[in-house]
């Protein structure tokens, strides 16, 4: 559900915030208080076209956060895989900000931030898909879209697992379609091949270890300062064993002969000549193992180039160029497996085909069933809602044939022969939605079926949803409905029935709505008064 939703310099508006509770809410107020600014943020930070009229007079800048709480929503997971895509946390709290504003030569700029993560304007329109419709005077997202519109009637058909399916087979086939279009052409694998054996010996051969490139710079940078070190392990070396702490031992000892409160001094001096002879045999030590090694040097001069050329052509790290060399091991012996296994793929994906085939045939005939049921349902909602003899119905139109990726392969057909009227192609492709492009038609009497963009109104394409919404209930998974002046051009004696209806789909959904009608308004659960005052002679 939307939770908040907050303003700044957007439109009219300096700020505002409203926090949404679940349920039925109605927005009311007077003509101009700025009702459908609340719709025209909410469509805003759900990714609808920034205009230049969003930014309030005398701003720089229109913003505008939208926070969703999906923890126990249906649409939870879908929005998880688009978060998951995009590489953006999500605990089931969701909070969009997206801001507007005009640069130094006037064209529109905006950002966008999803969980505090900036964000693609594609990934905020896949969460839009899961998250609101709105349908009004300006926007009528969702039900006048052929996609969605198939997969309303997927939903009330309770064909969504049966199209997951189809979808996971037809992957399968894309899959194998490659692996045999790689198989098909001998050369071009075989040089494959030859190439990834080379890349994997070359490799091997260099005999890699991890962390080797930071241990063979720590030893050029000992063998380049060795004359440096050993000077300078020699002058140590001289100040530890000279005689000053012993000539100090002594002297304090014949203090402490005299006057024991030196006693400790002595003992102290005692230690730190015992921890200078340990000093002097560990810097002996070092610089035994420092040596002016000319060939050494260059031969960890040459395996330092010898390495970096490798990180030029397989990788950054020493670890990445061996994890390069062990894949490219591994395609190769699949490729070699695979021109051996070609013909195995090659009836694995004919018989994908088929079972796609039947399965896109088998969804088709399902939805063509249930398209007729939602149309005659969703009538009798158009009657109750005052669309007097309006009706619609789900015109089918086959895709084309699906290509293969296997030159001279034969597309995959789904054979309709005998399944639909007459004049429709006998075959048909698929995609991974099935076989079946789908359009929402609505007519009234007398009047020839057309596509429902073209014929409806605002306010009479949030009633047909309304209509639709209501049918399929808890089917629905998108969480938020909105409705801007659903009751456009309907009296009073319309209010009853309809805020019935919204109140009823907000059993199962949060449905946010503007109205002018109280009967509408006596419905709601919640009810939000939308006011403008002036501050200073501007509107806040």
């Amino acid at each position: 559900m939307l939770s908040a939703l907050r303003l700044r310099d957007f439109a009219l508006a300096a700020h505002a915030e409203i926090e949404l509770p679940p349920g039925f809410s109605v927005i009311t107020g007077e003509t101009g208080a700025g009702k459908s600014v609340l719709i025209a943020a909410l469509s805003f930070a759900l990714g609808s076209q920034a205009d230049r009229a969003m930014i309030r007079l005398g701003a720089d800048r229109a913003e505008v956060d939208a926070e969703f709480d999906l923890a126990d929503s249906p649409a939870a997971g879908p929005v998880a895989r688009v978060l998951e895509d995009a590489d953006i946390p999500f605990d089931g709290g969701l909070v969009l900000r997206r801001s507007a504003g005009a640069s130094d030569g006037g064209r529109l700029t905006g950002r966008i931030r999803i969980n505090d993560r900036a964000a693609a304007r594609a990934t905020l329109a896949a969460l839009a898909d899961q998250l609101a419709d709105i349908h009004g005077q300006r926007e009528q997202l969702g039900l006048l879209d052929p996609a969605r519109q198939l997969a309303i009637l997927d939903r009330y058909a309770g064909l969504i697992p049966a199209r997951e399916h189809l979808a996971a087979s037809v992957a399968r086939l894309r899959g194998l379609d490659a692996r045999l279009a790689d198989a098909a052409d001998a050369r071009l694998r075989a040089r494959r091949i030859a190439q990834l054996r080379y890349e994997a010996a070359e490799i091997e051969a260099a005999a890699l270890r991890p962390g080797e490139e930071r241990d063979l710079r720590a030893e050029l940078e000992r063998l380049a300062n060795a004359r440096q070190l050993l000077d300078d392990a020699a002058t140590a070396q001289a100040a530890l064993e000279s005689d000053v702490l012993g000539d100090a031992l002594a002297a304090v000892r014949r203090i402490a002969e005299i006057d024991q409160a030196a006693a400790p001094i002595s003992d102290a001096l005692e230690i730190a000549l015992d921890q200078a002879a340990a000093a002097s045999r560990d810097v002996r030590a070092y610089a035994d193992g420092i040596a002016l090694d000319p060939a050494r040097q260059a031969d960890v001069e040459a395996r330092i180039a010898a390495i970096a050329d490798l990180q030029r052509r397989y990788g950054e790290t020493v670890e990445q160029i061996i994890d390069h060399g062990r894949a490219a091991e591994a395609e190769a012996d699949q490729l070699e497996a695979g021109a051996a296994d070609a013909e195995l793929l090659r009836s694995e994906a004919d018989a994908i085909a088929a079972e796609i085939a039947s399965d896109a045939l088998a969804l088709s005939r399902e939805r063509r069933a249930a398209a007729a049921r939602l149309a005659a349902e969703v009538a009798a909602e158009c009657k109750a809602l005052r669309l007097d003899g309006a009706s619609i119905q789900f015109r089918f139109d086959p895709l084309p044939p699906a290509g293969r990726f296997i030159p001279g392969w034969q597309p995959v057909l789904v054979d309709r022969r005998g399944e639909h009227p007459l004049g429709e192609p006998a075959d048909s492709g698929f995609d991974p939605t099935g076989a079946d492009r789908l359009e929402l038609e609505a007519f009234n009497p007398g009047s020839p079926p057309l596509p429902l963009r073209r014929v409806a109104s605002g306010g009479e394409t949030a009633r047909l949803t309304l209509a639709v919404k209501a049918v399929l209930g808890r089917r629905d998974a998108v969480p938020l409905l909105v409705f801007d002046e659903i009751d456009a051009g309907l009296g009073g004696r319309m209010g009853p029935a309809l805020g019935q209806r919204l109140a009823r789909l907000a059993q199962s959904h949060q449905v946010l709505c503007i109205t002018h009608l109280p009967q509408v308004a006596a419905a709601a659960a919640h009810h939000i008064v939308v006011r403008k005052a002036l501050l200073a002679g501007a509107p806040v």
